[in-house]
């Protein structure tokens, strides 16, 4: 398999290299996207083959960034890969960041979601979210500049417990269709197709439905409202479960804004005290219990119920 599409341009960053990522990238890869840039600092488990496509027996064990490269290049000779060992964190993002045309969210815990948003929104870089816990995938698409970004749904990181792939589980089929849907956004995407913004897709494996239901902007959001707060990245606002960082404050530029061209600057206020490591399948997490409250028939409601962590 060589990627049967005309190759397309533009560099996509899968953040995590699971469940959710595998797919995806099989998914773009085969459309004809010709660079990827992947990040991870995880090993291959045996528990997790059921849906991380892309490994075998022989992997377990193994760093998740080495398997899932060799994995696509012997399907995709063609494609280059760029492996970026560790988390995406907020010294990491400036990194990570330069020469992205899209991101893929695949991630497994709230703080790196929320992470990830802001980095997007402050250097101007559309993201498709995508996650699932149980029988149920949520993917949304957001563009560079929001208005509706991931902070307008979900406003900031939840406070307790929250199921996770260990305590929840998760069908290995349903991380396949978030994987899907995640690649044809950032195809979307890449082609320049802005119809995407502004809706959450959901998919529920129990009932095999899947719906879109549109995502308002929220005026007082922090991230891309009118008067936006967030204006630099501060590792303090991510500490429940980022990758630790210890030492002094350092200030992280991320390159090229897409508005004005000019370098955004990335704060990366380094914490030292507190473990910010969480454990557990780290492909993904975000609230994916997305439920209306208007008429479910009707496919138009607006109000959207949220409180669980997803995975993939």
């Amino acid at each position: 398999m060589s990627g049967g599409g005309e190759a397309i341009r533009g560099c996509v960053l899968l953040v995590g290299a699971g469940g959710i990522a595998a797919p995806a990238a099989l998914a773009l890869a085969a459309a004809g996207v010709r660079e990827l840039r992947v990040a991870d600092d995880d090993q291959v488990e045996l528990t997790n083959l059921h849906r991380q496509i892309l490994f075998d027996d022989d992997d377990v064990g193994r760093p998740k960034l080495d398997a899932f490269a060799e994995a696509l290049r012997r399907r995709f000779p063609g494609l280059r890969i760029d492996r970026r060992y560790g988390r995406f964190t907020p010294s990491a993002a400036a990194g990570l960041m330069p020469g992205v045309s899209v991101v893929v969210d695949a991630t497994d815990n709230f703080a790196s979601r929320f992470l990830i948003a802001d980095v997007c929104r402050l250097t101007r870089t559309p993201v498709v979210h995508a996650a699932a816990i149980r029988w149920r995938a949520t993917v949304m698409a957001v563009a560079g500049e929001g208005a509706p970004c991931y902070r307008c749904l979900f406003e900031d990181l939840p406070t307790g417990d929250a199921p996770d792939c260990a305590t929840a589980g998760v069908a290995g089929p349903v991380c396949g269709v978030a994987g899907a849907i995640a690649a044809d956004r950032a195809l979307a995407i890449l082609a320049g197709d802005a119809s995407i913004f502004g809706r959450i897709a959901t998919f529920d494996g129990r009932t095999d439905t899947l719906r879109s239901v549109p995502v308002s902007a929220r005026p007082a959001c922090d991230l891309c409202g009118s008067r936006a707060a967030i204006a630099t990245i501060d590792a303090s606002r991510y500490v429940v479960a980022c990758a630790a960082e210890s030492g002094s404050s350092t200030h992280v530029e991320v390159e090229n804004d897409r508005e004005s061209g000019s370098p955004t600057h990335v704060e990366g206020d380094r914490e030292s005290g507190s473990p910010t490591h969480v454990e557990g399948d780290r492909e993904s997490g975000s609230p994916t219990h997305v439920e209306t409250e208007n008429d479910r028939e009707s496919g138009s409601s607006t109000h959207l119920k949220t409180g669980e962590q997803d995975h993939g």
